[in-house]
């Protein structure tokens, strides 16, 4: 029995030992916390900084039969030639984003802000669109437009807005450039 006895309190002593020797000390940039080798740090998921979206990307083309006569037959309220950058602002949670498309058969480059909200960028952007007659006319798109990251490395931008007062919609799956 005290043979069992003095096992057990060596066993004990050696777990104790390894478990204050692994714990780490408080640290600053944790707020005075102190994690152990059980509680993991916390680490930023994937696609809640904007960083998943910084760059440059462009349309994805349909190579669905079916997906094609949908898209044409959207034209007119839905834009082509879909272009998506967004280049990071002062923090990981906001960018500047350029939305360019051919809208209502106008050719669009207008920029404007993206938030994140989740995983999703949230963005808003409006500018003037010169017109072949010599005129220009106000693009907004300022409601109801994200940017989601879709399977096989493509992000699928979801826009809403008015083009010379001509109302646009759609979704375009776009591919790093």
């Amino acid at each position: 029995m005290t043979r069992r006895l003095m096992v057990g309190l060596v066993v004990l002593v050696v777990v104790a030992g390894t478990v204050a020797c692994e714990k780490k000390e408080t640290d600053t940039t944790n707020k005075g916390t102190v994690s152990s080798p059980m509680a993991p740090d916390p680490v930023t998921p994937p696609h809640t900084t904007v960083d998943g979206f910084v760059g440059e990307w462009q349309a994805d083309p349909v190579v669905d039969p079916d997906g094609i006569a949908a898209a044409e037959a959207a034209a007119a309220k839905s834009c082509s030639q879909v272009e998506f950058h967004a280049l990071r602002d002062v923090d990981s949670k906001t960018a500047k984003v350029v939305f360019a498309a051919t809208c209502a058969r106008v050719r669009i480059r207008i920029e404007g802000k993206g938030v994140m909200s989740g995983d999703t960028l949230v963005w808003k952007a409006e500018g003037r669109v010169p017109l072949p007659n010599a005129t220009a006319c106000v693009a907004r798109f300022v409601e109801g437009n994200r940017a989601q990251p879709a399977p096989g490395n493509l992000v699928k931008v979801t826009y809403n807005g008015r083009i010379c007062d001509v109302p646009v919609a759609g979704t375009a799956l776009v591919r790093r450039k």
